[in-house]
């Protein structure tokens, strides 16, 4: 009996400490507790920087910086969205565009680039709109859009392939990603100084209506 009573106990204690070792293991080989992400505070004058394709009211009080991938169609839809804000409230809207080209979309480097050279020469929203509407747009079919907007088309090739170029569109990659942006087309809409993250194109019609109507 006693013997019964002490392997009883002996096999407790070996369990109690293969339980002990395999928490201690679970514990020490787990992935590391990242502390909380904090939200990034938005500054209008950390998004809003020179050299940016812009339009509307270079003055008006409230204004959407857009990120967008001109191969999503999301953003096609959010173009038309945009337009239709700023021609609804004329005067009281600025729009500044920064590219957000997605990996998944094989193209999208490519038409930032070919909008980008095209801004050089002044005609950056009218590339956009090109490219829009034919989002499976070949290189050839790019330089037919350049030509049809009479681009100097010399200058359009040097300027898709520059350093200058590459390196715009890869900075507003790295702003979109300091302050969290992770899909297309998300907008910062600034009333004043303050300033909110809205992804989707109908969640930002509705808060301009919001912004609008306390205006």
């Amino acid at each position: 009996m006693k013997s019964e009573t002490r392997f009883l106990l002996i096999l407790l204690g070996l369990v109690l400490i293969l339980g002990a070792g395999l928490a201690a293991l679970n514990y020490y080989t787990r992935p590391p507790q990242l502390p909380e992400a904090k939200p990034t505070e938005i500054k209008l004058s950390d998004l809003v920087i020179p050299g940016r394709p812009e339009k509307g009211n270079p003055n008006a009080k409230v204004v959407v910086v857009e990120f967008s991938d001109m191969q999503c169609p999301s953003c096609r839809r959010g173009n038309e969205t945009v337009e239709q804000l700023l021609l609804r409230y004329e005067g009281k809207i600025r729009l500044i565009f920064r590219h957000y080209p997605l990996d998944i979309h094989p193209k999208a480097m490519l038409f930032a680039r070919a909008a980008e050279a095209a801004y050089r020469q002044g005609k950056f929203w009218e590339m956009q709109d090109l490219i829009f509407n034919e989002q499976d747009a070949s290189d050839k079919r790019l330089e037919e859009f350049a030509r049809s907007l009479g681009l100097n088309m010399e200058q359009f090739h040097k300027d898709m392939k520059s350093r200058e170029v590459q390196e715009a569109i890869l900075n507003d990659i790295a702003t979109a990603r300091r302050y969290g942006v992770n899909s297309t087309p998300t907008y910062f809409l600034f009333v004043g100084e303050k300033g909110q993250m809205i992804q989707g194109h109908l969640s930002l019609a509705a808060e301009i209506e919001k912004v609008m109507q306390g205006n």
